[in-house]
């Protein structure tokens, strides 16, 4: 049964069948609920160098509105609306307007229930999903959204155990929920086809300055993911504190091999300085490379758009899917009161994709002055490569009231 209609049914027998007694309790839960969102305004242009490519732009105006009830007994409901409208404004040549940030679009991203007992929370229906490479990826309008049942426990001090099984996923400009299985099928070109879904199951440890995690994917009949991660932040010498970071990825192929083989492997490096307001990093991933595996043994991650924890991941350019091969990236942060400012640059050299750099500013800007939880932020890449037909430079501009 998809987790959508377990939802549904559970809302409706929550009111419908409880005692009168039960049914006002429920009622009071709804009306002491929270009710939170944001609104989004959005413009971003992409131009592209290559001959006779066509530069596209769009705008839109939207957000979400998302409401949770209060407690009912062991239970609270969830519901989060999104919406992203173009208004009229954009190109009337389809050709011309970048699509990823939706238009006239209306979808109810989010219905859930959720229980807490026993350190354990455990969610089920229309949800957003923090894991590392299943995850909202909120960097338009509207955020990825899963049809999923998720758990996270916290029995025993400093680590979290989490469980989650997903069903389907909704893409940032789309209000259709697709079998994950056909998603992931589609987007890398193969015969498309329903699977039984993805399976992530991850622990996380976090004490003073160190931090471990541990995942494990199984994305049915595709390939299965196992993931580690470690960081540690050593003692401050003066105004300078230092810290280093470590990452491993290994693939492989599963049940009916849809993909075919998958051999993969990831590692990645990471160090850095924090002094004052400001920090410096550098990092360092290399993916193996296997002719034999599917993508010359890629690095492979359906559901994410350069929104994984890979230490060099940029707003566009990634190791993520592409090819085997190597990356590295400088970056520096500084946070000037209500202005935090990130400058990056990396360089991708791959073993068959057209190798290329990256120059990335991010910079955000709080208008508390004005209106609490008012933003203003500006995101640009631009990417040259060894040939024209990868190189683009990409503008976001966001004017965001989260309430």
């Amino acid at each position: 049964m998809r987790t959508e209609k377990v939802s549904s049914l559970g809302l409706l027998c929550a009111y419908v069948l409880c005692p009168t007694a039960q049914a006002d309790d429920f009622q009071a839960a709804l009306q002491n609920g929270t009710v939170n969102g944001n609104i989004r305004a959005y413009y971003n242009t992409r131009d592209y160098e290559a001959e006779g490519a066509t530069d596209e732009s769009a705008f839109a105006l939207g957000g979400a509105l998302r409401a949770e009830s209060a407690q009912w007994y062991s239970l609270k409901f969830g519901l989060g609306y999104y919406t992203a409208q173009d208004l009229g404004t954009n190109d009337d040549d389809p050709a011309k307007v970048n699509k990823r940030l939706g238009s006239e679009l209306e979808v109810l991203g989010e219905a859930y229930i959720t229980t807490t007992m026993l350190d354990s929370t455990f969610t089920v229906g229309r949800q957003k999903i923090n894991t590392p490479f299943a995850n909202a990826g909120d960097a338009f309008i509207i955020p990825f959204t899963f049809e999923a049942a998720s758990l996270s426990n916290q029995s025993l001090d400093n680590i979290t155990f989490e469980l989650t099984h997903i069903n389907t996923i909704k893409n940032r400009n789309s209000a259709d929920f697709v079998d994950v299985g056909r998603w992931s099928t589609g987007r890398y070109g193969v015969d498309p086809a329903s699977t039984a879904g993805t399976t992530a199951a991850g622990v996380k440890f976090a004490q003073n300055e160190l931090n471990l995690a541990l995942w494990y994917y199984n994305y049915s009949d595709l390939f299965t993911t196992l993931y580690g991660h470690a960081d540690y932040t050593f003692a401050s010498s003066g105004s300078i504190t230092p810290f280093i970071a470590a990452q491993y990825v290994t693939q492989s192929d599963t049940g009916d091999e849809l993909l075919g083989t998958v051999s993969s492997d990831l590692y990645g490096i990471q160090g850095g300085i924090k002094f004052g307001s400001s920090k410096l990093t550098l990092a360092y991933n290399s993916v193996s490379e296997d002719e034999d595996s599917f993508n010359n043994g890629a690095f492979l991650t359906p559901y994410s758009f350069s929104t994984s924890p890979i230490f060099t991941n940029n707003m566009l350019t990634t190791l993520e899917n592409v090819d085997a091969g190597e990356a590295s990236k400088l970056t520096f942060n500084h946070q000037w009161n209500a202005l935090a400012f990130k400058a990056s640059y990396a360089v991708f050299d791959y073993e068959q994709a057209v190798d290329r750099n990256a120059t990335d500013l991010d910079i955000t800007y709080k208008l508390d002055q004005w209106q609490p939880g008012l933003t203003v932020r500006w995101r640009l890449e631009v990417v040259d490569g060894d040939e024209d037909n990868v190189e683009q430079m990409n503008n976001r501009f966001q004017l965001q009231l989260v309430y």
